[in-house]
């Protein structure tokens, strides 16, 4: 390569690097002070072409597609297409309602270009989107106009069009969401455009919508939306869910020489990866950490695997891309399984410089799919256990578990089994992110099975459940209460009188670690009579339920003088309203 060659990549390099930091700075920054940014640069439209799609998407729903208008005024019609390709389909379905929004951006951003480019480029969609939306009436000189004349619309009185859909006129004054387009409103205009640019090809559009087959536009159409998609990451759902495809340790690939490392030599034709994931790449978390151990060209590596990656989760999940939010949940997820890889590959260990020598070591995809494996394990042992359960065979539902063990259960039983965080960091389930997850999840199930399986040995008629709710709670100390009461062994409400002689011996002792050691010894003795099974085998998870089941009582009703008990507020045990 001669020196005036080297000059000029160099050159290239330095612009293309130098865009990159403004880029960067763009999407990390607030709306208002984002589109600041971009529309008073020196070269706005050279900047705008300048990100790549998913950027320029992810900042059109951060900073609000009505205020994005001036920015895709300028973007490239490529860009255009990716915005279309995410937009206006439903799966392999085309969504007309978000067909006509995007329209009707773009039609506000260009309208000539728009429509040129429409025609020209995308005649099938353009005219798929027609079709659906109006009926064109072609008039010979001799014919009469059509019928319900004033229904139609014409600019030439040859070609005359209507809206089948649009509504009723004593409909105009119902009150309509703010941001509610009519497909007539935008397609009339549209066509009057079209007309005042060139009325033959106003005359070809409307003929050829007449004539379209719609099945056959929209497969060919979803065929080449996939392509595109597939080119920037995006797989076909049947391949990309083979991301969570459990990995072993031993059949991670291994990158070739560490080539993370090495120094890739820059290519104009090669575009930069997006960054608008970066600014959500933040915390104590252990990958966030490794990652400030690499240097600016390893991060540039790094951020075009994890671009890929979290395109994958997007189709493997069928995530429908239709504001900022569902781009956050894609990265959260993507960065949850990455960072557990790293805690199960190095067992526990949150060395942050071990983890990067993980990551030199191994591909992030490789790394996600381990970490994968860790909750797709616990989701198998989860639906194995429940398939043959009492519960099951009892076609009990799962809020029998009582609220925790249901949480944990029912977040082990989804397609993609998620944490049951019980709005500790402010949501009710997330994704598996560190091996602690794990570890408290893996203990609550061996609890659930474990009560499940000494429920199993209880003879009890679950038919005799009339009134009140029925978990494992209410089960295990009603029976408990009344066999202590000599009642019959029924699910039948025990009477208030009767149950507060049962209350007044349960909080006999003042002393708490007297009370729960002789209330414990009690219970578990009751369980191994009822059961069956010896003490001893009851097992530890077992011991766990019910040593919890008495710090509860103790919590919840150690106080409560005997004279007080109202049923409606003990709903550890099944009592009558009298």
């Amino acid at each position: 390569m001669s020196d005036k060659t080297n000059y000029k990549l160099a050159n290239i390099q330095k612009k293309e690097l130098k865009l990159r930091t403004v880029r960067h700075d763009i999407l990390v920054s607030e709306s208002e002070k984002a589109l600041d940014l971009i529309l008073d640069a020196p070269a706005p439209a050279t900047l705008i072409q300048s990100f790549p799609d998913q950027d320029l998407y992810y900042l059109m729903h951060k900073i609000g597609p009505d205020d994005f208008i001036p920015v895709l005024s300028m973007a490239t019609s490529e860009q255009w297409e990716y915005i279309l390709d995410v937009e206006a389909w439903d799966n392999d379905r085309l969504d007309l309602d978000y067909m006509t929004k995007t329209f009707d951006l773009l039609f506000q951003a260009d309208p000539k270009r728009l429509l040129r480019w429409a025609i020209m480029e995308k005649p099938g969609f353009f005219e798929f989107y027609l079709y659906h939306n109006m009926k064109v009436y072609v008039r010979e000189h001799d014919d009469l106009p059509p019928e319900d004349f004033d229904d139609y619309i014409t600019i030439d009185d040859k070609f005359y069009f209507r809206f089948p859909n649009k509504p009723d006129i004593s409909d105009k004054d119902m009150p309509k969401p703010k941001d509610t387009i009519e497909p007539f409103e935008l397609i009339e205009k549209m066509l009057k455009a079209v007309a005042g640019m060139d009325l033959s090809v106003f005359h070809g559009l409307l003929l050829e919508t007449k004539a379209v087959l719609p099945a056959e536009i929209e497969e060919e159409e979803f065929r080449l939306k996939d392509l595109r998609l597939a080119e920037k990451g995006f797989l076909p759902t049947h391949e990309a869910i083979g991301i969570y495809q459990p990995t072993r340790l031993s059949s991670l690939r291994k990158r070739p020489d560490k080539s993370i490392l090495k120094q890739v030599p820059f290519d104009p034709d090669i575009p930069l990866p997006p960054q608008f994931f970066s600014h959500f790449i933040k915390g104590d978390d252990l990958f966030v950490k490794s990652l400030e151990f690499f240097d600016s060209n390893v991060i540039l590596h790094l951020e075009s695997e994890l671009a890929a990656l979290i395109n994958k989760v997007i189709s493997a999940d069928k995530i429908k891309l239709r504001g900022k939010q569902d781009l956050e949940k894609a990265i959260s997820k993507t960065c949850a399984h990455i960072n557990l890889g790293l805690e199960v590959i190095l067992k526990g260990n949150r060395r942050p410089e071990l983890a990067r020598g993980v990551i030199e070591q191994y591909f992030l995809e490789d790394i996600f799919r381990t970490g994968s494996r860790a909750s797709i394990r616990l989701k198998t042992r989860a639906v194995k256990w429940f398939e043959q359960s009492f519960m099951n065979k009892a076609h009990l539902p799962l809020s029998f578990l009582g609220e925790d063990f249901l949480g944990v259960a029912g977040g082990l039983l989804l397609d993609r089994p998620l944490y049951y965080d019980n709005y500790a960091k402010g949501v009710l389930y997330r994704n598996f992110k560190s091996l602690s997850d794990i570890t408290k999840t893996d203990n609550a199930l061996k609890q659930i099975i474990a009560l499940d399986e000494v429920l199993d040995n209880l003879e009890v008629d679950i038919t005799s459940f009339k009134e009140g709710v029925l978990t494992y709670k209410t089960l295990i100390l009603t029976l408990w209460a009344k066999d202590r009461l000599k009642l019959s062994p029924t699910l039948e409400p025990i009477d208030t009188k009767i149950f507060k002689k049962f209350f007044i011996a349960l909080f006999s002792k003042p002393d708490t670690e007297e009370f729960a050691r002789i209330q414990l010894n009690d219970l578990t003795l009751w369980t191994s009579e009822a059961t069956g099974i010896k003490e001893p085998d009851l097992g530890q998870g077992f011991h766990e339920v019910l040593a919890d089941l008495i710090k509860e009582l103790e919590a919840d009703y150690g106080s409560v003088e005997p004279e007080n008990i109202d049923p409606r507020f003990i709903p550890h045990f099944l009592l009558k309203n009298n």
